[in-house]
């Protein structure tokens, strides 16, 4: 996530500065990335333990259904402008870290990490610039969290 969370700010023009100019951002951008680039890519099954209606069709008791992620995470309902990536939205929630009785445990210090790895970054290497395009970077395949395999920078 810190390499993903990374490439995005420096794919996205502006971004870096904006978040040097207000250092106080970094906890809002690390939540909109967080929900943007959504690193669990596959569904997630789970198992109706009651009746219940989830957009209008109906799941009976012992029914299994797979949550998607990336789609609740892109949310238009939830998220207006879902595909933009904007540093200073007041994201309520999102499914970054699973949600309910599945909630990641690591949630919490995995925040930390990813807010002082990208501010550090930013501020420490200014002129901090991927090595290669975008299209040439590899990324991770048919693994649990989605990411790149390398990331090749110049400074």
């Amino acid at each position: 996530m810190i390499t993903l969370g990374m490439l995005m700010l420096l794919e996205n023009p502006g971004k870096p500065a904006e978040l040097r100019a207000d250092p106080d951002l970094i906890g809002t951008a690390v939540e909109e990335l967080l929900r943007y680039l959504s690193v669990i890519q596959f569904g997630l099954p789970r198992y109706a333990t009651q009746d219940v209606t989830i957009g209008g069709i109906e799941v009976k008791a012992g029914e299994w259904l797979v949550a998607a992620v990336p789609s609740g995470n892109r949310d238009e309902s939830v998220f207006p402008s879902s595909d933009t990536l904007d540093l200073g939205r007041q994201v309520r929630t999102n499914l970054a870290f699973g949600f309910g009785a599945h909630v990641c445990i690591g949630r919490h210090p995995a925040r930390i990490e990813l807010q002082v790895a990208l501010s550090t970054l930013l501020r420490r290497i200014p002129e901090l610039r991927p090595a290669e395009p975008l299209a040439q970077s590899e990324f991770k395949r048919n693994d649990i969290v989605y990411g790149l395999q390398s990331m090749r920078v110049t400074w």
